[in-house]
């Protein structure tokens, strides 16, 4: 057969490379059809697409190359010219005689027309596979699994975490993979650092991004949030909080923007200066709207969030930035929970904590605080703990109380497991959340502080009912229908 084909083709398999990348090509091509097929049936795991997708057509295009590598260089060869002529001569006499003749050529020209599908697949495989949150979250597992994880128990679990991180258009995707390329040099040198910053600033613009399925001309009106929260005494009394939000957007009935979504008003456009990379610390902002320009200047002095003392404000602007959705959504996916205490508290009212069980929010609290411990069977840790605390103080509730319990300790696990990531030096407030103003940022005050003045002393209020109407707060019995409160309980 080799001999068949090298008459009919001695360009092409006139030397030892040509025949190696024969080899190659076919055994890669064989492969990536078993994997495909594989995929198409029951699906790869992460691994297992990264070599279909990836590596088997590096070794397929690859083959090919050396093929045409060895057609060249078997044209150098002293007399390889006029030979190749003599059997080419020969084999087009062939091929208007000799009907096997034909045939062959015919099965060379469908190969031909099977590498082609081959490498258009691969390609356009290999390209959405590497826009899946398996690539982005599973491959990397070590640097991303934190991400990877949240990313699973959020709002927006079922969207590509390119259409967030890379955008539309050939420009954006060109870039992100060059990104890619320098991210997967770190990964391999362990240059990587701990914690993983937000990628805000390398993110598109949200009006090419969170606006494809979000608007601010869409009208949210009035939103109900309830917080419960838990006391470490014995009884883990209960406290709320129920706000009206004043979420708004365009009012249809008005023509008008309002409440909190005003700030992304078309008819309007807030610029600010940023004085860290976090966007933490807010300079000077303008607002420009109805053709008028004003300007609010930060103060001479801010209280410092990590020692609370009053420290000079900082001078040096590392960006100007115009105002968008993800300036206080900044964590729309990758959500943390803000601290141990309202992690806590939110599976006290999610009833997957018994609320019944004495000190059983003080011992959560002591539990969780130790952000070096292993996360390996934490839930059984916990539940240990909890169980033999139980025990020791409340001998009657310990057996009573078994199940509650362990479910507790198992809760925890979970929570710890979700937020607490040594390797990643990932830890609670890690990542501040600048939505509202709860938690470790300062969220809306950085900018509605009452300190932000023009030079006519106009401030950016700091007034409650700016943004919401406050129904209960801090209130052990709140006068709200209990409709409204079980809604804390989602």
């Amino acid at each position: 057969m080799l001999k068949r084909l090298t008459s009919l083709f001695p360009v092409f398999w006139g030397h030892w490379l040509s025949v190696v990348g024969s080899i190659a090509t076919t055994v890669a091509a064989n492969a990536f059809l078993v994997f495909f097929l594989m995929d198409m049936t029951r699906g790869l795991n992460p691994y297992s697409a990264a070599v279909a997708y990836m590596i088997l057509p590096i070794f397929f295009v690859g083959g090919l190359v050396l093929v045409a590598l060895g057609a060249w260089r078997g044209g150098k060869r002293p007399g390889a010219e006029a030979r190749a002529s003599s059997r080419l001569s020969t084999a087009l006499q062939a091929i208007t005689v000799d009907p096997k003749t034909r045939k062959r050529l015919m099965a060379f020209g469908l190969l031909t027309g099977i590498n082609i599908a081959i490498v258009t697949i691969a390609t356009y495989k290999g390209v959405t596979y590497t826009s899946t949150p398996s690539f982005c979250g599973q491959l990397c597992h070590q640097t991303m699994e934190p991400e990877h994880t949240v990313y699973k128990d959020s709002p927006h679990a079922r969207i590509p975490c390119a259409d967030c991180h890379v955008g539309h258009g050939i420009g954006p995707f060109f870039e992100s993979k060059l990104a890619g390329a320098r991210q997967l040099w770190h990964m391999t040198t362990g240059d990587i650092p701990r914690p993983i910053p937000t990628p805000v600033h390398g993110l598109r613009p949200a009006r090419e991004t969170c606006e494809k399925c979000h608007w601010p001309a869409k009208f949210s009106g009035y939103r109900m949030v309830v917080h419960h929260k838990y006391a470490d005494d014995e009884q883990n009394s209960r406290t709320t909080d129920v706000v009206q939000l004043h979420v708004g957007g365009m009012n249809r009935r008005t023509g008008k923007y309002e409440g909190i979504h005003w700030h992304v008003n078309k008819g309007v456009k807030i610029t600010y200066e940023a004085m860290n990379k976090e966007r933490a610390v807010i300079g000077k902002v303008t607002v420009e709207r109805a053709g008028k320009t004003t300007v609010f200047y930060p103060p001479k002095t801010y209280t410092d969030p990590k020692t609370e003392k009053d420290i000079p404000f900082p001078t040096k602007v590392v960006e100007t930035r115009v105002m968008d959705c993800v300036d206080c959504h900044n964590r729309p996916t990758h959500v943390y929970a803000r601290s141990e205490s309202m992690a806590i508290d939110r599976a006290m009212a999610l009833g997957k904590i018994n609320p019944s069980l004495p000190f059983v929010k003080k011992q959560s609290l002591a539990l969780l605080k130790d952000t070096s411990a292993p996360r390996r069977d934490a839930g059984k840790r916990y539940a240990a703990k909890l169980a033999q605390f139980y025990a020791q103080k409340y001998p009657q509730v310990a057996k009573d109380k078994a199940t509650q319990i362990r479910y507790a300790g198992e809760e925890l696990g979970r929570i710890y497991r979700k937020n607490i990531w040594p390797r990643m030096n990932i830890r609670w407030g890690t990542y501040p959340n600048h939505l509202g103003h709860r938690g470790t940022s300062e969220g809306c005050f950085r900018c509605h502080d009452d300190e932000h003045a023009t030079k006519e002393e106009e401030y950016i209020s700091q007034d409650c009912d700016t943004c919401h109407d406050l129904l209960a707060d801090d209130e052990a019995k709140p006068d709200v229908p209990e409709a409204v409160l079980k809604l804390g309980q989602r």
